[in-house]
């Protein structure tokens, strides 16, 4: 490829792409300005088909992307694209133009697409790249809106039972077939079993034969339907299979909830959430700020730091900030320490409340003084026990503290004068729980920028080891910069196999095998410790009933003796000794969140089709090395003390005490 460049770019190599063949220059190549560089490919028994691409070296907006098929027999392909990459280059290789001895485009309104020319040579094909190139600038959420249909609703979903049950593929449709035809028979076994017993307590012989009769027919009935249901949706999962090839082809997402594949657009998802109303404070409700008047008094804001615009997510990472440096147990030798933290409990929890907060900015301190109940803030507990609210921008708010708030506000709501609709409910934690994804998704897309766009790959490495020393001190830091490390390295890992090397090559294979492993892994670590909380719950209750035994006979013998004392020193005893395994099995919930919300966020930040595909391939290389920059802080954070799992039930209960106190809010 004979490379003539008019404009005044320098490009470099920037990437390339060859299922058949190979790039025989040297990977360092310049395309000057002002020169003719050639460009060598060799080939190998299938002939040369493949990319590449270039970007100039200034501002790495400007794009020279070949797409050529040279196959061993028959016509030769080629395309060139000089300013913005095409939204996915992979299809060039099939659908370039015939490589021709005419010059290519034959007319200007082709060559608007190309912004190009080519024609063939006895080597090979000489390009031309004109003077005046256009750039590339990555898409914003501002320029989405202002395109936006206005009288389009953010965030509806049809209800539509047949579309929320099909299966994405013939796998999905085989898994959920043998599901459903396994419960029906169940159920029949189950029918058939229970129908005469309970026949027999009612009516004796006479009950049992009835029973067995009506258990029998029941019991056939609810198998042949789970039977027939089942076949139907393997049925409709064999039906899928050139849907799901043709979406997979073309990096679309399955959908359950609208029973479709789908593109993901990460732009106008951004937009999207923007304009849900959650009732939430978290940074991915988009939550608006403070005042636009003037605040009476600015003391409680100086006391976090912040300003009286800040947003309520702004006031909560500067609670935790501030609640960690002046908590008396941080600060055992400043007597003062638990009056300063009592000052920032009620600063916080007059600037968390939205009404509270209004009320304090118009009347100052003297109109929130009157006497409120105090409440735990589900949010603040779990972010202060988990160390989460570092971790906010990577993992969003845990899902377990989300249930748990939502939980409380529907208990709150029962007793007031409008219960909250439990529909209404699902739809906010569905929307709470994509919100958080598309929340972390942004965040990873602004943190790869520097060597996504910038190709600064030095800078990005210095900022996130920055970023993540930082992180690896919170409470659970080393932890959970660890499964974050892990996770995003298996997700690009398997993007890149799946679109480098095929989605059936042994390499996107292992890659797979690995997710699964480590998925699997998790799974059984959570299982087992949570079989063995039950296991320790039982012990509770056992030892609760063996000193009640003891009391009562000691009892006997001395009346001085408290019975009730007594027990309840056994059940504490007993409650503390079961606080690790079960503080553990919490850890592992939390570690199955975030792999699972991992997995949507790397799909809505890898197979983003705002972006072109070049672009999606240099996120996930970037996704990748921070991925590694993480493990190998977390195992250094690890290595340089103990982590912060905690064994005995003093430092659970510490932990959880502290997280108590840090949490309670004014109601």
């Amino acid at each position: 490829v004979d490379v003539c460049n008019n404009s005044e770019h320098s490009f470099v190599l920037d990437g390339d792409y060859f299922p058949a063949g190979e790039l025989k220059s040297d990977r360092q190549i310049v395309l000057a300005p002002g020169v003719s560089t050639k460009v060598a490919l060799s080939a190998t028994m299938e002939g040369i088909k493949g990319l590449m691409w270039f970007v100039d070296t200034e501002k790495h907006n400007v794009y020279v992307s070949f797409a050529f098929c040279r196959p061993t027999i028959g016509g030769t392909r080629f395309s060139c694209r000089v300013g913005a990459p095409p939204a996915n280059l992979k299809n060039d290789i099939g659908s370039a133009p015939n490589l021709g001895k005419d010059k290519f485009p034959p007319n200007d309104a082709s060559n608007r697409e190309f912004c190009c020319e080519w024609i063939a040579t006895a080597d090979g094909v000489q390009v031309t790249i004109p003077q005046e190139v256009p750039f590339y600038l990555p898409p914003t959420v501002e320029e989405y809106a202002a395109a936006a249909d206005p009288a389009a609703r953010a965030g509806e979903r049809p209800a539509d039972f047949m579309a929320q049950t099909r299966p994405m593929d013939a796998t999905d449709g085989l898994v959920r077939g043998l599901k459903t035809a396994g419960q029906g028979v169940a159920g029949g076994l189950a029918s058939c079993v229970a129908a005469p017993i309970l026949g027999a307590k009612s009516q004796g012989a006479v009950g049992f034969v009835k029973g067995l009769g009506m258990g029998l027919v029941g019991g056939a009935l609810m198998a042949v339907g789970g039977v027939t249901c089942g076949a139907a949706q393997v049925g409709r999962g064999f039906m899928q299979i050139p849907t799901a090839y043709r979406a997979r082809q073309e990096e679309k997402v399955w959908d359950q909830e609208l029973g479709q594949w789908i593109d993901v657009d990460l732009v106008a998802l951004e937009h999207e959430v923007a304009g849900y109303k959650l009732d939430d404070d978290s940074p991915a409700a988009g939550s608006s700020g403070g005042p636009s008047a003037p605040v009476v008094e600015t003391e409680y804001y100086e006391l976090l730091g912040v300003s009286p615009g800040a947003t309520p997510a702004e006031v909560k990472k500067a609670y935790y900030k501030e609640a960690r440096k002046v908590h008396p147990d941080k600060n055992p030798d400043d007597e003062g320490a638990k009056d300063k933290f009592q000052e920032l409990q009620q600063v916080y929890q007059v600037l968390a409340d939205p009404d509270s907060r209004k009320k304090y900015d118009k009347e100052g301190k003297a109109g929130v003084t009157a006497e409120k109940n105090v409440q735990m803030d589900a949010k603040a507990f779990f972010g202060l026990l988990f160390g989460s609210e570092k971790f906010v921008k990577w993992t969003g708010e845990l899902k377990m503290a989300m249930q748990m708030d939502h939980f409380s506000k529907t208990v709150m709501s029962q007793d007031a004068e409008e219960p909250e609709d439990m529909d209404r409910g699902s739809e906010i934690v569905r929307k709470q729980q994509t919100a958080r994804e598309v929340f972390c998704a942004v965040n990873l897309r602004d943190k790869v920028e520097r060597m996504v766009y910038g190709r600064n790959l030095a800078g990005f490495e210095e900022q996130m080891r920055l970023e993540a020393h930082e992180l690896a001190g919170a409470q659970y830091g080393p932890e959970l910069l660890a499964v974050l490390g892990e996770r995003y390295q298996l997700r690009a890992e398997i993007y890149l196999a799946n679109e480098l090397a095929g989605r059936f090559s042994m390499k996107k294979r292992w890659a797979s095998m690995n997710n699964n492993w480590a998925m699997a892994r998790h799974g059984v670590d959570f299982y087992s410790s949570a079989a063995l909380s039950v296991y320790r719950l039982s012990g509770v209750r056992s030892a609760q009933k063996s000193a009640m035994k003891k009391a009562v006979k000691a009892a006997e013998q001395d009346p001085s003796v408290d019975v009730e004392a007594e027990q309840s020193r056994a059940m504490e005893a007993a409650f503390d000794s079961a606080l690790p395994t079960w503080m553990k099995t919490a850890w592992y919930w939390v570690v199955r969140d975030i792999d699972t919300t991992v997995k949507n966020v790397s799909r809505k930040f890898l197979q983003d089709k705002s972006v072109p595909w070049q672009i999606r391939i240099r996120r996930a290389h970037a996704l990748e090395r921070l991925g590694q920059i993480f493990s190998e802080e977390a195992k250094a954070a690890a290595a340089a003390g103990p982590g912060e799992q905690t064994v005995t039930p003093e430092e659970v209960k510490a932990k959880i005490q502290e997280a108590l106190m840090g949490s309670m809010r004014e109601s």
